[in-house]
């Protein structure tokens, strides 16, 4: 709505949503258990719950960190299925933590190796269900992994910000609109060399480790 000029729709939403974060939180966060319960009664825990806080801010930032970790750790609460990971994927992207993504593809190694030949829906018994969210890790190889993503609306400029995990490199061709990204990192340690080529009219930023230089159409040789 800000972005269309209808400002006071847009404060009515944000004013709504405030609300309803800050209702959820108070009385849905269990202090003992430190995570957020399903209900106001407590009694259910899901990692749904808690990625769905993260990514809405329902939870104070200096704890959604420390509570993504506990919950990716946690059997005993409720598991996301393949197709809700998406925003698991989201969670560790919104947080900075991209390197803990590469490990939690093990499912779908396992969906190849049993010959299934679209992605599943849910955890065995199950069957090869083509579900479309299931597919996630193809898109987050590109804005995890390869970290492009767009840095505003229409993707008219983009934000490059990988996150390799164990790899120590990766070439990538990401389609945009204007032309392919073409990309190849190498990484030894904290360190990070490689090439990036933009299209003709696409500018951005490039990050890593916190430092950043800005990006143009044309090549760019990196070494941080």
């Amino acid at each position: 709505m800000t972005y269309f000029g209808n400002m006071s729709l847009a404060d009515d939403y944000r004013k709504l949503a405030q609300s309803l974060v800050e209702t959820t939180y108070r009385l849905c966060w269990d202090s003992e258990r430190k995570m957020l319960a399903d209900t106001y009664d407590k009694k259910e825990f899901s990692q749904h719950a808690n990625i769905m806080a993260i990514l809405t801010d329902a939870i104070p930032a200096n704890d959604q960190e420390t509570l993504l970790t506990r919950i990716m750790k946690d059997n005993s609460i409720t598991q996301c299925t393949y197709y809700f990971r998406f925003y698991l994927f989201e969670a560790l992207k919104k947080l900075h933590m991209g390197d803990e993504f590469l490990p939690l593809l093990q499912p779908w190694h396992e969906m190849l190796a049993r010959g299934l030949t679209t992605f599943a829906e849910q955890p065995d018994p199950t069957r090869s269900d083509c579900h479309a969210w299931s597919a996630s890790p193809l898109y987050e190889l590109l804005s995890i992994v390869c970290g492009v993503r767009p840095a505003t609306q229409g993707f008219e400029k983009i934000q490059i910000e990988p996150s390799l995990g164990n790899l120590g490199w990766i070439d990538a061709n990401v389609p945009h609109p204007l032309g392919n990204i073409r990309m190849h990192l190498e990484k030894k340690g904290d360190h990070l060399n490689g090439t990036i080529d933009l299209p003709a009219g696409l500018e951005g930023t490039f990050i890593w480790k916190g430092n950043s230089i800005a990006l143009h159409p044309g090549h760019h040789a990196l070494q941080f």
